[in-house]
């Protein structure tokens, strides 16, 4: 029989020494921690990897959909706005994962959602169950006209002569009117439209309203001589191009109306004392705004190589010598022109009843083109119109171009402000006749810029509309401050620098309104403002309009680097400035436009 043999006590003590140095053994469990370790990171790694394919994918799908809401939404844009989202899309390649396009179209507004819808295969997440990943797009655009005020303000100085840069600037001014202005933005949107010049032109009607002081003369008996009737001009020296005579129809003698005789031949009497009655006569006949010719004033003359000058006939005081006035004779002429040939004068001057005899000693005034009024250094601390009732002389301090430019540092009457406007012909005719005018004041174009955008403003949108100059249905404008239905805008754009305000000595002699300052002498004018204080307060208005929420864009056109930089500092911000050259012009107010226009994506 077999004995079972219990191992020794020395034995039993071995095998538990080594089964206690295998327990107490780490080495090698690393392994086991290991494995598992590198399987979670390659995990998370592949994970990553499709994490990343997939937004790709989703940012590539959601860009594209950004874009094609946004084309869409455009209120200029007049094709099917589902079309835009699906064209957009499909150029792009994802079509197929457009699933909705919901457009919501208001009268001045425009919203457009699109929703897209697509998938993308794992390569990793897959080993854990996930065998796609979604990578879908949301995009909504908005475009929306909520009630818009812009102040429009063009420099049209002697300079933008050159380099045809008023022929670029006429165009693009006209595309920014027609894309900020449209048959839904009527009553929404309105537009000062401010040219400036040496200064700006607030109109005749404004003009009263500031109650301008106009410049008057004493009327005095005009000499006769023996046998004969009072002589008002000289003989001209040379053949006479054309003339042009002034109306008044308002009783303040200051013109109204004007209409122009030319193709004078040769022969024709040089002397217009000889045929001016039966003229005037003549032009009353064939104007339905003129009741009679006592509403003649006086004639400017132009012809060879002499000055064209200004002859009162209402109110002279001084014969044939020559006056203050008008002597405008090229661009836009309110009233007719004439040919010679075409007037019987000696039958017509029977008819003639108006001017040329003693009118009794009384003030009359002169016959101004302009209606500036001065504005004084104090006033560019705040925001509201100018209180001045000081007039702006009649003068032209740089050399003139007659062809393209009209005399005077101040704009004329037909170049004066266009108030709260929402009539787009209107504003682009009026673009098209602009002429250019002497100097450069910024600094007044933007303190109407922003007059205009301040509610303390009107009481004289009221008196405008009382004299028929906006529309009754903007009373009430300008609009509060603070109305979160309302964006305030101004557009400034110049070509140069700000200058200094010269002014005559003498500031009614008439030869300002035949010789230019500089080449009269440094004895007939002086410094009103320097260049500095205008520089401080055109930037005391760029201030006070980004304080009160208005944004400012800036176009520094073909100007110098610090002409420039006055114009950047001047901008609500740098991205609110452009520097531009050429026809990039029309880019710039392009762009200023469909900013205003405030498309934008909301989601």
């Amino acid at each position: 029989m077999a004995r079972f043999a219990f191992p020794s006590r020395s034995a039993l003590l071995r095998d538990s020494s080594a089964i206690g140095r295998f327990v107490r053994d780490e080495s090698g469990n690393i392994t086991i921690y290991s494995v598992y370790i590198a399987l979670l990171a390659m995990t998370i790694m592949g994970a990553s990897v499709d994490l990343m394919r997939q937004e790709a994918s989703r940012a590539r799908l959601q860009t594209t959909l950004d874009r094609a809401v946004l084309a869409a939404a455009d209120l200029d844009q007049f094709q099917d706005p589902t079309f835009v989202v699906n064209d957009y899309v499909g150029k792009a390649g994802l079509d197929a994962f457009v699933t909705s396009v919901i457009v919501t179209q208001g009268v001045n507004e425009r919203t457009v959602s699109a929703d897209a819808a697509s998938s993308l295969s794992t390569l990793f997440l897959r080993m854990s169950g996930q065998d796609v990943l979604p990578a879908n797009a949301l995009a909504t655009a908005e475009e929306r006209i909520a009630n818009v005020e812009i102040s429009l303000v063009l420099d049209i100085s002697g300079s933008m002569r050159w380099n045809g840069r008023l022929d670029n600037l006429k165009p693009a001014a006209k595309n920014f009117v027609q894309k900020v202005m449209s048959e839904s933005t009527e009553s929404v949107t309105t537009l000062n439209l401010i040219p400036f010049a040496g200064t700006v032109n607030p109109g005749d009607e404004m003009f009263e309203y500031f109650r301008g002081e106009r410049p008057s003369v004493p009327v005095v008996e005009p000499e006769v001589p023996e046998g004969g009737t009072p002589d008002f001009f000289p003989p001209w020296e040379q053949a006479i191009s054309n003339i042009v005579m002034y109306f008044d129809t308002d009783g303040d003698d200051i013109f109204d109306r004007a209409h122009k005789i030319e193709s004078f031949p040769e022969d024709a009497p040089r002397d217009v004392d000889a045929f001016f009655r039966g003229a005037a006569a003549y032009a009353v006949a064939h104007d339905s705004k003129l009741s009679s010719s006592s509403e003649f004033l006086g004639i400017s003359i132009k012809g060879g190589t002499q000055t064209t000058r200004y002859f009162t006939v209402r109110g002279d005081s001084n014969g044939p010598a020559s006056d203050l006035g008008p002597t405008k004779n090229n661009g836009k002429i309110p009233g007719s022109t004439f040919s010679y040939g075409s007037i019987d004068y000696e039958t017509w001057e029977t008819s003639y009843d108006g001017p040329g005899a003693a009118q009794g000693l009384v003030e009359i005034n002169i016959n101004m083109p302009s209606s500036c009024i001065e504005i004084d250094g104090f006033e560019f601390a705040n925001s509201n119109l100018p209180v001045s009732d000081e007039y702006v002389p009649h003068f032209h301090h740089w050399d003139e171009d007659p062809e393209v430019m009209d005399w005077g540092w101040c704009p004329e009457d037909d170049t004066a402000i266009q108030y709260y406007s929402d009539d787009a012909a209107s504003l682009l005719q009026f673009i098209d006749d602009i002429r250019m005018h002497d100097g450069t004041g910024a600094q007044f174009g933007m303190k109407y810029a922003l007059a205009l955008l301040d509610p303390t403003t009107r009481d004289a949108v009221s008196h405008l509309i009382s004299e028929g100059v906006i529309e009754a249905r903007f009373q009430g404008r300008p609009i509060d401050w603070d109305d979160p239905e309302t964006e305030k805008y101004i557009v400034l754009m110049t070509d140069g620098q700000v200058t200094d305000q010269f002014r005559p000595n003498d500031p009614y002699a008439p030869i300002n309104g035949e010789v230019e300052l500089l080449n009269q002498g440094s004895a007939s004018y002086h410094v009103r403002t320097g260049r500095a204080s205008n520089l401080d307060h055109l930037y005391q208005q760029c201030d006070l309009a980004r304080q009160l929420g208005v944004t400012v864009f800036t176009i520094a056109f073909e100007t110098s680097v610090a002409a420039a930089e006055e114009m950047r500092l001047c901008a609500s911000s740098d991205s609110h400035f452009f520097h531009v050259h050429g026809a990039e012009i029309i880019d710039a107010f392009d762009s200023i436009a469909r900013q205003i226009n405030n498309l934008r994506l909301i989601q």
